[in-house]
Order: C-alpha cells, then structure tokens, then sequence
C-alpha cells in the first residue's frame, strides 16, 4: 500500500472512530418496539430525567419544551435547542417543521405518545422510581446503545454506584421520614408512594410502612373540593398519619419543598416550625433541592446530585 492509500485508511479509520456509522436498529422498551432508519441527530426530548442522561452522555437534544431547566440541564435555558410546547404539551406544529429523528416523552408528557408518535418514532421512558437504580441503569444502557456511548454511560454508572455506597455506609441503621410540603400541606411519603424510593436510595429504614401498589386499572379518584367534609377528613387522617411516624424518632426528615420549585423560595423550614406535630421531631431536617428531586428526577447527572446532597447531609 502506497503513503497515500495509508494516510486516507487511517483517516477514514478515524472518522469511523470518532463519528461512529449511522445505522438502522430497532429499540425495545417496556414493551413499545420502535424502527429507527439511522443513529438519530435530530432529537426531540419531553422527559427530563432521559434530556439529564443524554446529556451526561455527551448527547445533545435539538427540540426541547419550553421550560426553565434546572441546574444540571441549564444549558438548555440559553437557546440550545428549539422549544417546541411545553413539558405536558409537546407542540406538533413545530415538531412538524422540525422533523427529529426520534422523540422522548415520559412522566408528564407521557399521555400525549400518541399525539407525536405519527411525526417520529416515539419512546415513552418514564422513569420507575420502585426500582431506581436497576430502572436507571436499563435506561442508561438503552440510551448509551442508541448512541454509541457505553464507556461514558459505564463510567458515570460506576461513579453513581460509588457514591450510593458512601452513603448506606454512612445511613447504616438509621431511620428516616420522607416529607412532602406544599401550601401547608405537610404529606409523609412511605415506600411505595411517589417519593419513597429515598429509603432504598440512601440505605434508610422507613418510620412508615410499606403502601402497596395502585391498582393502574382503577379510576383516578377526583381531589376533594378545599373545606368540604371529604378534605377536611383527609386532612384528619393525614395529620394521624404525619403523628404516627413522628412518634417514631425518625433520625432524619428528608423534605421536599414543592413551592420551591422554578422559585427557590424555600418556606418548608418556617413552616414545619408552626407545625405541632412537626415542633415534637428530633430528627436532623434535610432540605433536598427541590428541582432536582421534582424536576429532573431519576437521570444520570441528577442522580449524582442527588447522592452528593444526601452524602454531605448525613456525615
């Protein structure tokens, strides 16, 4: 082989390297099977915790809501992607125009795949916080063999399990109280319900007992109108609930402050210290930033946040 013929292989070997060949697969997912003709490029991403992982990833996404992202996802904030609706709307006109390769709901866009599913192949990856570090991981795997990035999602997995590790060794035997704040309403959360994954998370033992799982197939029931004997009953027993995990000393209360989302205006503590139930806890309070964990939830560089708050508040 001639200089010439030698130096255009290994160019061309380089950019197979570094530009890996677009190609047709087929991605499988919690039973939704979608075609894709090449390596998609031309992105449209609805759930936050899949933008936070392909982000990680090194993978960017070219249509977005029309959102203020939080910290891990702020770059979005600064025009790098075309908005097109919002996080529970996708806008099909735009996506239309558009024309991705692929498009990403899930969690609160979930409803509309049927919506966009026509204009692309469409995946809902809703995350599944019952199973959040398996669920993660199967994600990461899926997202890191569309786009040809299994030594960083391997590499950011590692740091990720590193880090839970440091932290059930440090939570080792201690209890814990998930606490859910919004208006006044002071809302326990136990394993099985939206925030109880905390306890197998960080290595806690719940104060309340395990809530079984929803029945997928029975009717959402309607929120009680505000004063009427239904909330007012809700209230009651919610209270009773709140009562009965305090009695147990929980050695930690993890609070979610939800009127600090897109506000960082963090009231919860002033709150919980007008309480009387909550004015009889002990345990150490522990404010987990509240976009992170309402927001973005269950991605790649969220998660390590997540760990890292958790870490420095229990040492």
């Amino acid at each position: 082989m001639n200089r010439i013929a030698l130096f255009s292989s290994l160019c061309l070997s380089t950019i197979l390297i570094f530009f890996p060949a677009l190609q047709a697969q087929t991605l499988t997912w919690q039973g939704q099977s979608i075609m894709l003709k090449q390596t998609p490029r031309n992105i449209a991403v609805y759930e936050l915790s899949a933008l936070d992982t392909l982000q990680a990833l090194g993978v960017n996404a070219s249509i977005v809501p029309d959102a203020v992202f939080p910290a891990t996802l702020a770059a979005y904030n600064q025009g790098k992607a075309t908005k097109a609706g919002s996080l529970f709307e996708p806008d099909v006109a735009v996506l239309s125009a558009q024309k991705p390769d692929l498009i990403i709901v899930g969690g609160r866009s979930k409803a509309k795949q049927d919506t966009v599913k026509d204009l692309a192949p469409t995946l809902d990856l809703s995350p599944n916080t019952d199973h959040y570090m398996a669920d993660l991981q199967a994600r990461t795997e899926l997202l890191a063999n569309t786009f040809g990035k299994q030594a960083q999602a391997a590499k950011r997995m590692h740091i990720i399990q590193t880090k839970q590790a440091k932290l059930k060794a440090q939570t080792q035997g201690k209890t814990a109280l998930m606490l859910f704040i919004n208006k006044g309403n002071f809302m326990p959360h136990a394993e099985g319900e939206r925030f109880g994954f905390v306890y197998d998370f960080a290595g806690l033992k719940s104060v309340l007992p395990v809530v079984p799982p929803k029945d997928e197939n029975a009717p959402a029931q309607p929120r009680p109108e505000a004063g009427s004997p239904a909330a007012e009953a809700a209230k009651f027993k919610a209270a009773e609930r709140l009562q009965a995990a305090v009695n147990q000393k929980p050695d930690y209360l993890i609070v979610l402050d939800r009127g600090a989302v897109n506000t960082n205006d963090y009231t919860a503590a002033a709150e919980m210290q007008r309480n009387p139930i909550l004015q009889q806890a002990k345990g150490k309070v522990i404010m987990v930033d509240a976009n992170a964990w309402y927001l973005t939830g269950a991605g790649l560089a969220n998660t390590e946040l997540m760990l890292d708050e958790l870490i420095k508040a229990t040492q």
